[in-house]
C-alpha cells in the first residue's frame, strides 16, 4: 500500500491551511467543514515515494510533521496536548 498524502488539522504546530482558505473561489471539501458553516481546510502534505529526508530550519516543524504522519498511520500516541490550543 502506498500513502500519497497526509491531511493534518489542529495538530501541534499545524493549525489549518490559511492560504487555501483565503484564496478567492475557495470551495471546502466536505471534510473541511465543522459544525455547519465553520470552514477549516486541512493541511495536505504530499508524500512522495523515495523521499527519505525532511530538511528545514530549526523550529520549522520537521519533528511535528513526522509525529503527525506517525499518529496518522498508527493511531497511537495521540494526546489531548497534541492539539492546537486555538482549535
Amino acid at each position: 500500500m502506498h500513502i500519497s498524502a497526509v491531511y493534518i488539522r489542529f495538530f501541534r504546530s499545524f493549525n489549518y491551511d490559511y492560504l487555501r482558505k483565503t484564496k478567492q473561489g475557495f470551495t471546502p471539501a466536505p471534510w473541511d467543514i465543522l459544525d455547519g458553516d465553520l470552514k477549516y481546510p486541512f493541511v495536505k502534505v504530499p508524500l512522495e515515494r523515495g523521499v527519505t529526508t525532511v530538511v528545514g530550519a530549526n523550529e520549522s516543524g520537521k519533528s511535528q510533521l513526522l509525529s503527525a504522519i506517525k499518529c496518522a498511520l498508527t493511531g497511537e500516541g495521540i494526546e489531548l496536548g497534541d492539539f492546537c490550543r486555538y482549535s
